[in-house]
C-alpha cells in the first residue's frame, strides 16, 4: 500500500484531511505535527480582543485525522532524504513515504537583532499563541514590532481591548510605513486608524537593540516595556536548506505550478513554505494556501494514478481583511478600500465557515 506523509497541517492539509473524510484512495496517510492543536491565523486578532476564545480558532488534529482515517504523529520535522524517502522527526522517528507533501508555513524574520531572540515574544509555530496572548493581556506597557498585516492587526485588536479595561493603547514599532506593500492609500488610512485609536507609533525605525526592559531604535529612540511581541514578517523554515532540498534565495521550498518540486516530483508543497518558481513575488498569505487546497488534492491523486496534474495559476488580487479592532475591519481587494463594521461582518462570516469545516466534538 502507498503511503502519503503529510508534514504540517497548515490550511492546505486540513483540507486533505477533510478530503479524505469524502474519498478513500486506497492509500495509508500519515499527518505529523508538533501540536495537537492547529490554529487559525485569520482569528488571531480577534482572539487577542477577547471576541474568539481558544475553542473557536483552533482545530483538534488527532480528532480530526481520526475522521478522516488519517494516522497523527506528535512531532515537527527534522530532515527530508529525498532519495530515500524518508523523513525524521526531532523525535527520533524515521517515517518512510511515496509521497510527501509539506505545509508548515513559516518562521519570524528579523529575530537576529541583538537581544530579540532571548527577550521577544514570537507567535510563531501559532500554537504559542494561547501563552502569548496571555502575557500580552497582562502587560502593563505592551510593545509590538513589525508593521505588516500582523503586527498592525494584533496591535488594534489588542489596543481595542485594552481601552476597554482602562488601560493605555499598545505602542507599535515598524521599520517601515504601516502595510509597506499595500497602496499608498490603504498605508495613509491604517496609519490614521491607528492614531485614532491613540496607539504610539514608532515608523521608518529599525530595532537595533533589544534588552530586558527597553528597544533601541535606529534613530537611538529608547522605548521601554514589559512585553514585547515580535512580528516582522515571515523566514523560511530551515528544513529545506538542512535537507539539500531545492530553495530560492530565500531558503523557501521552490515548486513547480503543480505544487511539486521539480527534481524530486514526489514531494509536493503548498502555502508559506513554499515559493513558486514562476510566482516568485506571491505573498506568503493564508489566502494562498487555502486557494493552492484543491491543486494540492487534485495533483496528489494525479500523482497516485500517475496522471498529469492541474497547475495552479495565482489571482492578479487577493481580498483582504484586517481587524482594526470594536468590530471594524480595513477591506483591502485591488484598488478597493473599506473600513467599516460591515468589513468585519464578512471577515468574520469568513473565518467562522472556514473553521466551522474542521471542527471537531472535543475541539
Amino acid at each position: 500500500m502507498k503511503k502519503l506523509l503529510l508534514i504540517g497541517a497548515g490550511h492546505a492539509h486540513l483540507h486533505i484531511m477533510k478530503k479524505f473524510q469524502e474519498e478513500q484512495l486506497g492509500i495509508e496517510v500519515t499527518i505529523v505535527s508538533p501540536s495537537d492543536y492547529q490554529y487559525y491565523s485569520g482569528m488571531f486578532s480577534g482572539y487577542m480582543e477577547g471576541v474568539y476564545s481558544e475553542e473557536d480558532m483552533r482545530v483538534h488534529l488527532p480528532s480530526l485525522a481520526d475522521r478522516s482515517g488519517v494516522t497523527f504523529v506528535k512531532g515537527a520535522a527534522l530532515s527530508i532524504d529525498a532519495k530515500g524517502k524518508v523523513v525524521l522527526t526531532e523525535k527520533g522517528d524515521v517515517l518512510s513515504y511515496d509521497i510527501l507533501s509539506v505545509d508548515i508555513g513559516s518562521y519570524t524574520a528579523g529575530i537576529n537583532v541583538p537581544g530579540a531572540r532571548n527577550h521577544a515574544l514570537r507567535i510563531k509555530p501559532n500554537y504559542r499563541i494561547e501563552e502569548v496572548a496571555k502575557k500580552m493581556w497582562e502587560a502593563e506597557n505592551p510593545v509590538i514590532v513589525g508593521g505588516g498585516a500582523a503586527g498592525i492587526e494584533i496591535a488594534l485588536s489588542l489596543t481595542a481591548r485594552r481601552r476597554k479595561e482602562g488601560k493605555k493603547a499598545v505602542t507599535l514599532i515598524s521599520h517601515s510605513k504601516l502595510l509597506q506593500s499595500s497602496p499608498m492609500k490603504a498605508q495613509s488610512k491604517i496609519e490614521q486608524i491607528a492614531r485614532n485609536k491613540e496607539m504610539q507609533l514608532y515608523l521608518q525605525e529599525a530595532v537595533s537593540n533589544v534588552t530586558t526592559n527597553h528597544v533601541v531604535t535606529s534613530s537611538g529612540n529608547n522605548i521601554s516595556y514589559d512585553q514585547l511581541l515580535w512580528l516582522t514578517g515571515p523566514k523560511a523554515p530551515d528544513l529545506f536548506r538542512a535537507s539539500k532540498l531545492p530553495i530560492d534565495q530565500a531558503g523557501y521550498l521552490l515548486v513547480e505550478d503543480t505544487l511539486q518540486v521539480k527534481e524530486y516530483p514526489a514531494i509536493f508543497a503548498a502555502g508559506d513554505c513554499a515559493t513558486l518558481r514562476d510566482y516568485p513575488d506571491l505573498p506568503k498569505a493564508g489566502v494562498v494556501a487555502v486557494k493552492q487546497s484543491e491543486v494540492l488534492w487534485e495533483n496528489l491523486k494525479a500523482f497516485l494514478q500517475q496522471k498529469d496534474g492541474i497547475r495552479f495559476q495565482p489571482k492578479k488580487a487577493y481580498l483582504s481583511i484586517l481587524s482594526t479592532g470594536e468590530e471594524e475591519g480595513l477591506l483591502l481587494y485591488g484598488k478597493v478600500i473599506l473600513h467599516h463594521h460591515l468589513s468585519w461582518i464578512l471577515k468574520n462570516k469568513i473565518d467562522r465557515r472556514f473553521m466551522e469545516k474542521y471542527k471537531t466534538a472535543d475541539a
